[in-house]
């Protein structure tokens, strides 16, 4: 009788490119069963951490470009460093991380090594979709409802449709027969108060809360004359002014100065983009990984131009691009009638779209509240065609204005509209744009970092994800 030696750690054979039948073979032969590769899972992980900061693997590494391509011709950079820095040139190397177990590393094309590395500290649960849970103790978990329990039937009952059935009803005994569910947390609730508070009037919110940053600001735009074919003109007629007062926003560079300053020690805000590669092994060349904005080539590219360009006099400090995307969409407040509120949100671009996409991370930064010029085109239609409707009523002086900008009073075209439209979406982006921006956007804002860095930051817009349906 032969016996089987076991197999050790040198033996062990991937059979996951094994035929079916030759695997069981080797199986039976193996007097084995081993699970084969390809059902194997591994635990997310990071990219591996920066190199040291050594002098050694800045020179190994080389520079980036050694000569510098002018008028006159071809210059050696390293033997003229004089001339490369009165030119304001910055020399860029290439440092790359090493592979983590799937391959996937890290190329950083710059003059130093960044100071903060923020996948330093990533945990599992920023890598996974584990849900973060709220801390039931903290009393805004669930505001302005006192606990989980009192939160989940002030959902049903909301939320649950207006007309009460079977499925709604089976829904309320699923939360009463939740584990979680407490009767003695919701006995003593005062659900009138938590209802008004719920419905509270904006005038007495949020708006006037000065710490919260909401200013309003009236935007003003210019209504054309709608001549038509046969019709004379009457005396006067022209292109007349139309305000709107109530356009709540907040300030871009208040929001920026308050997103850099608040964050905390530990954080994913990545000062520098790089590329993310990933290589199977040593002997084949590293593909490019699309994934985040800050290691794809617009950013790249945007940052490596700032890097380039002549900075504030006198100022040394790191320069850093803040990476702006916004968003915006109308919202239907109501399951009957017409009330609307048009929100725009801001998301930094610097952050992984894993935690943007994670509402208990609450990286989202709500800016502006545009009003439509629906205000304006659909009055004048409500006007001119006697329709009734209850939405968004405008002053009664406005039905006179509005009359006068149609020769024979007849309804606005789709022109007409468009035209109004776009104007007022426009001027109200004047407002958010302010020069305040401007300027940011031109020369940078100086911020003290939790590091205890101080850096310049440039914002700069990436991406609008909205609805355009004015052209």
């Amino acid at each position: 009788m032969i016996r089987q030696q076991p197999l050790g750690v040198a033996d062990v054979v991937d059979d996951s490119q094994m035929p079916l039948l030759e695997r069981r073979q080797w199986a039976k032969r193996s007097n084995r069963r081993q699970l084969p590769q390809r059902f194997k899972d591994l635990i997310p992980q990071p990219p591996p951490p920066l190199p040291l900061a050594h002098p050694e693997p800045f020179t190994s590494l080389g520079a980036l470009s050694s000569s510098i391509s002018t008028a006159e011709g071809q210059i050696d950079a390293d033997s003229n460093p004089s001339l490369t820095a009165s030119l304001g040139l910055r020399f860029r190397r290439i440092f790359r991380t090493p592979r983590n177990i799937f391959g996937l590393s890290r190329r950083y094309e710059t003059k130093d090594l960044p100071s903060f590395d923020p996948e330093e500290h990533i945990t599992l649960e920023d890598l996974s979709n584990i849900p973060a849970h709220s801390d039931p103790s903290d009393p805004k978990a669930f505001y302005p409802y006192p606990n989980r329990s009192a939160f989940e039937l002030g959902n049903w009952h909301w939320n649950g449709g207006v007309h009460k059935s079977q499925r709604s009803f089976h829904d309320l005994m699923d939360i009463m027969g939740d584990p979680e569910f407490n009767l003695a947390d919701v006995r003593d609730v005062n659900w009138d108060r938590i209802n008004e508070e719920l419905g509270t009037d904006d005038d007495t919110g949020e708006w006037l809360d000065d710490d919260a940053g909401w200013t309003r600001t009236p935007v003003t735009i210019s209504v054309p004359y709608q001549t038509r074919r046969g019709i004379p003109s009457e005396p006067g007629a022209g292109p007349r002014n139309y305000t709107v007062e109530d356009f709540r926003h907040r300030n871009l560079v208040s929001v920026i100065k308050e997103k850099v300053s608040g964050l905390p020690q530990c954080h994913q805000f990545h000062f520098e983009p790089y590329e993310l590669h990933w290589q199977r092994n040593s002997n084949v060349d590293p593909i490019r990984v699309q994934g985040e904005l800050y290691t794809s080539p617009a950013f790249i590219d945007t940052h490596l131009e700032l890097q380039d360009s002549p900075g504030e006099p006198g100022c040394d400090l790191p320069r850093v691009v803040i990476a702006l995307m916004f968003w915006s969409d109308a919202t239907q407040l109501t399951a009957f009638g017409n009330a609307k509120l048009w929100p725009l949100y801001t998301f930094f671009g610097n952050e992984s779209k894993y935690c943007r996409c994670k509402p208990t991370c609450h990286l989202c930064e709500h800016v502006a509240y545009f009003q439509t010029v629906s205000h304006l085109c659909w009055t004048l239609i409500r006007f001119l065609l006697s329709t009734l409707i209850t939405w968004h009523q405008l002053p009664e002086s406005f039905k006179d204005f509005a009359s006068k900008q149609t020769a024979g009073g007849k309804a606005p075209s789709a022109a007409f509209m468009t035209h109004c439209h776009r104007e007022f979406f426009h001027e109200q982006w004047k407002v958010i744009l302010d020069d305040d921006f401007i300027a940011a956007w031109r020369h940078g804002l100086v911020i003290l970092c939790c590091d205890g860095v101080r850096r310049r930051f440039y914002p700069r817009i990436f991406t609008y994800s909205a609805d355009y349906p004015e052209k």
